[in-house]
This record gives structure tokens, sequence and C-alpha cells, in this order.
């Protein structure tokens, strides 16, 4: 996948873009990763839907369009995302980021608290998903990224509730790309990134979220028939949850990459 141009002045055509991606939207967009993934890909031309459940007051960047939303709610999803498409066009690419992060033991977490993180971090990104992707069908152009996490694989303590929904956000996201036909629709593409630890809210140590746009940009901008329903650690493919059977049967039929 060929990265884009760096730099904080660097601005692209997109119309000439075999893809035609133009406008994106990001939910989470508040702080951390999504309001750096919001800024970063307004600098480079797109137009950015960003949307949250509390957007700062003081955000004002060029190219850059505040929406609010609760991804936990369905209706109120499909209900924004068509003002989004009404004020701004159609989403060509979605970054699905907002997430929650309530440390707290298993037995001192109430229910509500522990329910919370599976409604935000694994139904939210279906809520975000499914207004935007029919349209993405219909005219054969789309991306849809994931902000993932491997914390499921070794779950801290205190972290369950966090590891167990982000473990239940793998399965959601090739479910759907699993469903998409991708020799029928080969410029629309669904897949997950596991950005490495990032220093937001939910951790005070790890790379700044500004680096995380490199490893999002690759998948927005891959061509048509790029990658699709795979995983991503940065920019190398992983393989979620795989035994070491299947790897050693991937590796042997040569599927891996």
């Amino acid at each position: 996948m060929a990265r884009h141009q760096q730099g904080d002045n660097a601005v692209t055509d997109h119309a000439d873009t075999p893809h035609a991606v133009k406008i994106v939207a990001v939910t989470g967009a508040g702080r951390g990763i999504g309001r750096a993934l919001c800024e970063g890909l307004a600098r480079r031309g797109y137009t950015v839907a960003a949307l949250a459940r509390q957007l700062p007051l003081d955000w004002e960047a060029p190219g850059v369009h505040a929406f609010e939303v609760d991804v936990a709610d369905a209706a109120m999803c499909t209900e924004v995302f068509g003002a989004v498409a009404a004020r701004l066009g159609p989403v060509d690419a979605l970054v699905a980021n907002a997430a929650v992060y309530r440390k707290g033991w298993f037995l001192d977490q109430s229910p509500e608290d522990f329910g919370a993180h599976f409604l935000i971090n694994v139904l939210g990104v279906a809520n975000a998903i499914r207004p935007v992707l029919p349209g993405m069908l219909e005219r054969n152009c789309g991306r849809i990224v994931a902000i993932g996490s491997q914390a499921d694989m070794n779950p801290f303590p205190s972290s369950v509730a966090y590891a167990a929904s982000k473990g239940g956000l793998h399965p959601l996201v090739k479910g759907i790309a699993g469903e998409v036909d991708h020799t029928r629709y080969p410029n629309v593409l669904i897949n997950e990134l596991f950005p490495g630890v990032v220093k937001t809210r939910m951790s005070p140590a790890g790379t700044p979220p500004e680096r995380v746009l490199d490893y999002v940009l690759p998948l927005i901008e891959a061509p048509s028939g790029g990658p699709h329903g795979q995983a991503f650690k940065m920019d190398k493919v992983v393989y979620p949850g795989e035994s070491w059977k299947a790897a050693l049967k991937r590796v042997v039929l040569g599927r891996g990459r």
C-alpha cells in the first residue's frame, strides 16, 4: 500500500484517485486518537465529520465538521449519519474509533459499568457501520477502519471488561467484511487496525496519537481490490486468535503476508 505524502501541509486532490474517497467520518473524535485523526486527515485535504458524545469547545480545525452522537444509540447513529450525508455528502470512509476503557476489578464493577464497554466498543462499531455501508456498496466506494486492540490476548488485572469487549470486535469486523462480496464490490474495504500502545487518557505511556494517522491512511487510500477483512498491527497483517496449526497451514499454503 502506498503511503500518502507526509507533512502537515501536504494536500492532495483526491478527485483523481481510483477510490475517490473524499469524506471521512471519525467516531470518538473528541480527544486522543480520534481528534488527532480528524486534524491530520483535514490537513491532507479530506472533508472530515468528527463525531463524539461531546466535542471540545476550542476545536475549530479547518475542514472538520462536528456532530454529536452516542454510538451506543443505534437510532441516534442513523439520524446523525443522515445529517452528515445531508450536510457534507455521502461518507466514503469511516474510522470507527469510539471506545471506553474504565479500569476496575471485575468484582468491583457494576453490571452496568461492565456492560457499557460492550455497548460502545462492540455495538457502537456496528451502529456506526450500519448507516454508511449500504451507500458504500451502492457506489462501490468505501473504506471502514475499526480501531481495535489486542488487549484480549493478555488481559491485565482491572481491565477485564475492556479486554473482553475488544476481543468481541475481531469477529464483528471480520464477519461484516465476509458478508461483502469482494469480487462484486472490490472498492469497499473493511479492516481492523491495532495501533499499539498510544498515549491518551486511557494510557499514560505510548506513541503520540498523531502517529496513528500513519497506519490509518494506507487503509483509507488503498486501491480498489486492496486488503479486506484483515487485521493490521500498525502496518503489519496479523491474525487474532489464530492457532499454531492454522498459522502453520497458512504459511505452508503460502497464504500469509
